[in-house]
Parts: C-alpha cells; structure tokens; sequence
C-alpha cells in the first residue's frame, strides 16, 4: 500500500514539475522575442537617421555650393548700372549678353561668352562645371515684384523686378569608389533668383542625389538689399 501511494505521488510531482517549466518556457521565449525585436527596431531607426543625416548633410553641401556660385557670379560681372549679370528689370530678355558684352570690352578683358561661365564647387571656370547660362534660364525668367517699406514714405511700396531660375549639375570629380575611373560624383541643386534694382535674393534648393524619389531637398537663402 505504502509503495503505491510513493509511486502516485512521484507521478503527481512529475506533472506539477512539467506544469511549471512550460509557462516558464513560454515566459522566456517571449521575453527574448521582445528585447529582439526592441533592439532590431531600434536599429532600423538608427540606420534610417543615419542614412537621413548623410542625406540632409550633401543637399545642404549642394545649396551652399550654388548659392555660392550665384553670389559670386552676380558680384563678378557687373554691368553699367552696377546691379551684375542676373536681370533685375522686366521686358530685357537679353540684358545678359549685354552684362558680358560691357565685360568683354573692358581694356585687357578676353571675350566672354554665356558658355564661359560654369561653376562647380563654388568656383567659376571650373573645368566640366555646370553652365548657368543655357537656354532654360532665359526662357525661366518671370515677372517679379518686391514688396518693401519705404523709409521715406513709410508706406507700402512694390518694385516690380524679375526672376531666373536654372538649374546646377556640378561636377565634384571621378568617383574614388569607381575602380574603372570613368564614373563621376555631382552634386545637384536648382536657384532662383528674384532681383529688383534694390533688392536681390538666392534661393539654391539642393538634392542629395541627381534624380530619384527618394532625394532629400534643403535650402538655402541669401537676401541683400541694394543701396
């Protein structure tokens, strides 16, 4: 009798021992499931913003090269009337040829032509640069008009100017990644630029990368009021 009621009890301490380490099992099981998909997540998060940062990163590189190229190129070649080569009145669709005929025929000057002026990485006459003056600048030019206080007046005045826009290919150089030494990097961004006699301002928008869906857009923006 006594070696029965031994073995049912070994038998009913065997299924509460096995009733135990399932659930425990199951606990665990979930417990690892959740802090692998937590830091799975958390890396996937970690990737993205990284990627985006680089993203963010080379469009602003690309703003900031063509707004440089846009400053530096409207304060170089300056016309008669001191106001540089970007147009400021409306109805002169040739007033950059004129721009460059005026620097052309300074004493010393070489003839400059609209396929002259290229810049890529902020520098004017880069070779393989990016041509501002092609035929979509001139057909981009709109009517523009700048509303501003005027300080002798103190009323509400509008200046009617115009706005270019064109956009920049530029150049940064072979591919050090490209072991054949044939692909190019560039940089790619789009400027506008409203002007009136007394007020110019530099919109450059870059992208990280030449096309695609997926690039990522900054902007930059330059304003000077012309005295």
């Amino acid at each position: 009798m006594k070696i029965i009621f031994k073995k049912h009890q070994q038998i009913l301490e065997s299924n509460y021992t096995r009733g135990f380490v399932l659930p425990f099992t199951m606990l665990i099981s979930v417990l690892v499931l959740f802090i692998t998909t937590g830091a799975l997540a958390l890396l996937s998060k970690q990737q993205y913003f990284s990627t985006l940062y680089k993203k963010t990163q080379a469009a602003y590189y690309a703003a900031d090269d063509a707004i440089s190229c846009a400053t530096l190129i409207d304060d170089t070649y300056v016309a008669a009337d001191g106001l540089g080569i970007f147009p400021s009145s409306v109805g002169t669709p040739t007033y950059v040829d004129d721009v460059l005929s005026y620097v052309s025929s300074k004493p010393g000057a070489l003839l400059i032509t609209k396929a002259d002026i290229k810049c890529g990485q902020s520098l004017i006459f880069v070779a393989g640069g990016s041509p501002l003056f092609d035929p979509e600048f001139t057909r981009a030019s709109v009517p523009y008009e700048y509303h501003f206080i005027n300080p002798v007046t103190s009323l509400a005045d509008v200046e009617l100017g115009q706005t270019s826009t064109y956009n920049m290919q530029m150049d940064l150089g072979l591919d050090p990644s490209d072991l054949t030494n044939i692909r190019h990097l560039y940089r790619c961004a789009k400027v506008t630029v409203n002007k009136t006699t007394s007020f110019r301002q530099i919109i450059a928008q870059g992208y990280s990368t030449c096309g695609g869906s997926k690039s990522v857009e900054r902007a930059v923006v330059n304003t000077v009021i012309i005295q």
